[in-house]
Formats: structure tokens, C-alpha cells, sequence
């Protein structure tokens, strides 16, 4: 089943919990803290993979999980790293922020991979924690969730030659022809439901082509099925429109067609194109002549004829093509160039992490920073020593004074995430 939209959500993994361990050896009977650190969590990726072509796949499943990292041990071993997630989707791939519909990515080359969501880091275990004030703690942070986005994905496949038309036109006959598809191919309207992917092979190159639904008039307001899949031929580096020779109006076609493609979109209409009668095996040759000279002289442009019952006209169009398509894409709506690095999705990053937001509430205030708001994720509020470390940060990073002075009294509560801890004064 051809699928080109779904909403999923992505899950990178919780860091491993730190451990609180002290040891217990023989002749060491006072033995210092060796808890270890936790894992960190895996990261999820999106790799573009050129063999699928629906985003099918993901009709059932919606929710995708990288692992956990594992917990530390003692002797301060630090926990196994949880293993990373690699989702595979089509070449021509758009991932959005399903919320804000920001574009984070369009895969379009073949294993380009991408970082959506990073992995919690592992909490410290208590062998982390010891200074020359605190030299036993009894406590260690948890592991730091991953990130989490809910996502829209959408498929444009990406093609050498799009072939458009009205229904019955014969498109899915001729890409059977030229290429490796076997699409559906029947004597009435709409037979093609779904896009057709073929690879042709000729003098040395390939070039993939794509057959979409027949468009009708109409179709970029919805009528019809072409409109669904009209986003499928953007991708392509140039249009084969194809005209049947057998038509009560083939003229008129042609431009019904050509208008349905400017009102979509007018990029999609300024693509190279190459107008192609087909069918022409059930026509004389005095009326091939006839359709070919009104065609010119009309819209000032040379057609092509083809028959994909007698192969009659197939060499030429192709060798057409392949003079007309670089072996090299160029991109011309992406400024980014394509490198072997991956990239990472990174929303909202803030500059100065030791920037804080004062909120004054009754009798409480809030503080937001992001640093701050991860500590408190990583911290055992029910210990005392974990809620006194959380103090001590507040000290250290002289947020006690600045909110002296905007006038913290003694009692007030301080909340830091979900966690609260109390000014004494």
C-alpha cells in the first residue's frame, strides 16, 4: 500500500541512574564512595534509503524508542550506553515539527542520515559527587530523559522524469516499457491509484521515472486522484506530458493539463518538459503529420511520437533525455550541500546556559534555566544530601544573592523543575 503522509513520535533514550556504592574490602574497613556513572541514552536518526518508496511501514507502528542507557556499578563502572535508533525511510523524505510545521529536514540522497533526538545523559553516581566538605555522599542523580518530538513525515519521491497526462493516456504502459515497473494497466480511467517508480537503463545511464495518477481539469482544485500526488513530481528534473494521438481534442488536452500544472504550482510548471504523442501505432501517418504540424505551429514547440505497443519512437525520446538530464542533481530550492557529516536537529538551544528567569509567586518563586531544570530531572528530591547538592548549586552560581536582593525572605520556597528546596537565610 503507497503511504506519503504519517505523524509518529520519537523517543530517545533515558540515561542509566548513577549508583551509590561505598567499599567494602577486606583491610579497607572505611572505604570510600565507588558508585559509577549511568549510560547514556541512544540517539534516534532518520537514514534516507533509495530501495523503499511508500512510507507504508508506518501505518501500524507510531511510537519509536532508542534504548535506555543501563545503571553504573560499583567499583565505579560507569553503565553500558543504550543503543542508538536508526529509523530507514524513502529518498525524498520531509520530516516537520508536528506542532509548529517547521521543516527540520528533506532527506534526498541516498543514506543521508540525520539526528532528530539526543539521548539523557547517565546520572552521576556518588563517586562523582565527593569534595573536601562532602567526602561520603549517600546519594547519586538518575538518568536525564531523551528528547521527545511528535513529527509529521511526507514522502516527495524523488525522479529523473515525471510522466503526466490525462487517465488512459497510456503512462503506466510506457514506464513498463522503459523501465523496470510493472504497474496495474487496463483500458479505462484511473487505473493508476498509486505513484509507479521505475529504473531505465540506456547507453550506460539510469533514469528513474514516475508515473502519477491521470490528471483531469480540475485537478489542482481536487477533482480527480492527480491532485494527490502532484507534490511527486516537483522532486523531478524533468516532465514527459504525455498527449494521447487518439483524442477527439488533443490540442485542447494539452493545454487543460499545462493549466492544471501552473495553478498547482507555478515552479512545477517552469520545469523542462517534453510534450509526447502516444498511441500513434493507431493512427496513418498522414494524421501523425497533420497533429504534429498543428502542435508546432500552435504552441511553438516540437513534439515527440511514441507507440509502447511497437516501440516506435522509445530510442529517441530516450536518448532526448539523457542529453537534457546531467548525470549530476543539482538542488537548486536547497542552499545546504550535501556532506558525509551528520547533521543533528537541535530546537531552542540557548546561548547563555547561565542565564536564569526569576518568576516571583506567593510565597514561592520559580526559577527557569535549562541546566538548572535538568539537574532538578536528575535529582532525588526525597534524599536530603541530593536536595542540599541542588543548594549548593544555587550558591555556587550566586542566584542566592541576586535573589536577595530581589527580595527573597527566609521560608520562601524555591521550585527548580518539579522540585522545590527552601531559602534559610
Amino acid at each position: 500500500m503507497f503511504v506519503d503522509e504519517v505523524s509518529i513520535t520519537v523517543f530517545a533514550g533515558r540515561g542509566g541512574d548513577g549508583c551509590v556504592h561505598f567499599r567494602r574490602e577486606k583491610y579497607i574497613p572505611k572505604g570510600g564512595p565507588d558508585g559509577g556513572n549511568g549510560g547514556i541514552g541512544g540517539d534516534v536518526y532518520f537514514q534516507a534509503i533509495n530501495n523503499l518508496h511508500t512510507l507504508s511501514d508506518f501505518r501500524h507502528q507510531k511510537v519509536f524508542r532508542a534504548e535506555n542507557g543501563k545503571p553504573g556499578d560499583q567499583r565505579n563502572r560507569t553503565g553500558k550506553s543504550g543503543s542508538d535508533l536508526i529509523i530507514n525511510v524513502p529518498v525524498g523524505t520531509q520530516i516537520r515539527n508536528k506542532e509548529t510545521q517547521e521543516l527540520i529536514v528533506d532527506l534526498r540522497e541516498n543514506f543521508q542520515k540525520f539526528k532528530i533526538a539526543e539521548g539523557g545523559i547517565g546520572g552521576k553516581g556518588n563517586a562523582g559527587f565527593v569534595n573536601s566538605i562532602r567526602q561520603a555522599p549517600s546519594f547519586a542523580e538518575k538518568g536525564d530523559l531523551g528528547e521527545t518530538f511528535e513529527l509529521d513525515l511526507e514522502l516527495k519521491l524523488v525522479a529523473d522524469v515525471a510522466l503526466v497526462g490525462y487517465p488512459s493516456v497510456g503512462k503506466s504502459t510506457f514506464i513498463s516499457v522503459v523501465s523496470n515497473a510493472k504497474p496495474k494497466i487496463a483500458e479505462y480511467h484511473f487505473t493508476t491509484l498509486v505513484p509507479n517508480l521505475g529504473v531505465a537503463e540506456f547507453d550506460g545511464r539510469e533514469l528513474v521515472f514516475v508515473d502519477v495518477p491521470g490528471l483531469i481539469e480540475g485537478a489542482s482544485d481536487g477533482k480527480g486522484l492527480g491532485y494527490t500526488f502532484l507534490k511527486h513530481i516537483e522532486r523531478a528534473r524533468y516532465v514527459l506530458h504525455l498527449i494521447e494521438a487518439t483524442s477527439n481534442e488533443p490540442l485542447k488536452d494539452f493545454e487543460i493539463i499545462r493549466n492544471e500544472l501552473e495553478k498547482f504550482s507555478p515552479e512545477l510548471a517552469k520545469k523542462p518538459f517534453l510534450p509526447v504523442f502516444t498511441k500513434i501505432d493507431l493512427i496513418d501517418d498522414e494524421l501523425k503529420d497533420f497533429l504534429l504540424n498543428e502542435f508546432e505551429q500552435k504552441f511553438r514547440l516540437k513534439a515527440y511520437t511514441v507507440s509502447s505497443v511497437t516501440h516506435e519512437g522509445l530510442d529517441g525520446i530516450m536518448r532526448y533525455l539523457i542529453s537534457q538530464i546531467p548525470e549530476e542533481v543539482e538542488y537548486e530550492d536547497v542552499e545546504e550541500e550535501l556532506t558525509d557529516e551528520i547533521k543533528e536537529f537541535r530546537p531552542g538551544e540557548i546561548i547563555d546556559k547561565r542565564h536564569v528567569e526569576f518568576i516571583e509567586k506567593e510565597n514561592w518563586w520559580e526559577l527557569k534555566n535549562e541546566r538548572l531544570e535538568q539537574m532538578s530531572r536528575q535529582t532525588d528530591w526525597d534524599n536530603p544530601e541530593a536536595r542540599e547538592r541542588i543548594y549548593d548549586v544555587l550558591k555556587k552560581w550566586n542566584l542566592i544573592k541576586k535573589m536577595e536582593k530581589l527580595g527573597i525572605i527566609p521560608g520562601d520556597n524555591l521550585k527548580i523543575g518539579e522540585g522545590f528546596v527552601e531559602y534559610r537565610g
